[in-house]
């Protein structure tokens, strides 16, 4: 069974889902960058700089993963060469993207200034992991054997997001210590679903626009979310215990520190 066997209302409507998602990931992810760079120690301008820099790189990434996934607008004379291709669109930007937090210092800034819930709440859309068991697994577009442990760890991911976000939000007991493991826990379901596609020969690279979950709304944009958040616990929490160590450093002082004035 293909694509094109889902009840014609049912595919046009999943194709516009998709869509939205993607788009949405877009627009929310330029968002938090520019809302952050205005918490930032970043000048106006440079703020602008790293927001329109993200916005260009999301948006190429996408246009470039549509234009690519449709095999009517992008055919080519050898399609043995379409996966090597395609996982280098979907996953070579994801890449970039790690490597770019970690070696500019303006991105750096920005993620460390961004309030902690807000990559957090950002995979509340991994909830719409349930579409591989309907329609995809229910009109057997796709196997069990991908579409089970996809749906589930993603529905799963999503589904327990706002509790992350709220005990981190709370600053309840260990709440660090669970959004990382929650975050670790999200990587790993979105590296057991694209094993589980090969494995079960699920052909999702033929599968337009299902194509775009595995270029760009699944694993790519999710692992992406997922290393920025865990960069932005870690910066957050280190700030907070520095400064919990220096409060309790200047409690200890003893009269004569006091009265000298020493620290």
């Amino acid at each position: 069974m293909t694509l094109h066997e889902l009840p014609h209302v049912l595919a046009k409507g999943m194709a516009v889902f998709l869509f939205f998602i993607a788009v949405g990931l877009v627009v929310i992810h330029t968002l938090l960058i520019a809302l952050a760079s205005q918490r930032s120690s970043l000048d106006r301008s440079k703020g602008l700089t790293v927001t329109g820099l993200v916005a260009v790189f999301l948006i190429s990434w996408l246009s470039v993963v549509i234009t690519f996934g449709d095999r009517t607008n992008f055919p080519l004379e050898r399609e043995a060469l379409r996966l090597p291709l395609s996982l280098l669109v979907g996953f070579g930007p994801m890449f970039l993207g790690i490597a770019a937090l970690f070696a500019l210092g303006a991105l750096r800034r920005v993620n460390a200034a961004m309030p902690t819930t807000w990559l957090i709440w950002a995979q509340l859309y991994r909830v719409a992991g349930f579409i591989f068991l309907y329609p995809y697994l229910y009109y057997c577009i796709v196997p069990a054997s991908f579409a089970i442990p996809a749906a589930i760890g993603d529905f799963l991911t999503g589904a327990t997001t706002p509790l992350v976000a709220l005990a981190v939000a709370r600053r309840r007991p260990r709440a660090v210590m669970w959004a990382t493991a929650w975050n670790l826990f999200g990587i790993l379901d979105l590296t057991v679903a694209p094993a589980a596609a090969v494995l079960s020969r699920a052909g999702l690279i033929g599968l337009y626009p299902l194509l775009l979950v595995g270029l760009f709304i699944g694993p790519p944009m999710g692992i992406l979310a997922h290393v920025y958040s865990m960069r932005n616990l870690r910066t957050v929490a280190a700030s907070a215990n520095a400064s919990d160590s220096s409060s309790k450093s200047v409690k200890r002082q003893g009269p004569i520190e006091n009265a000298l004035g020493t620290t």
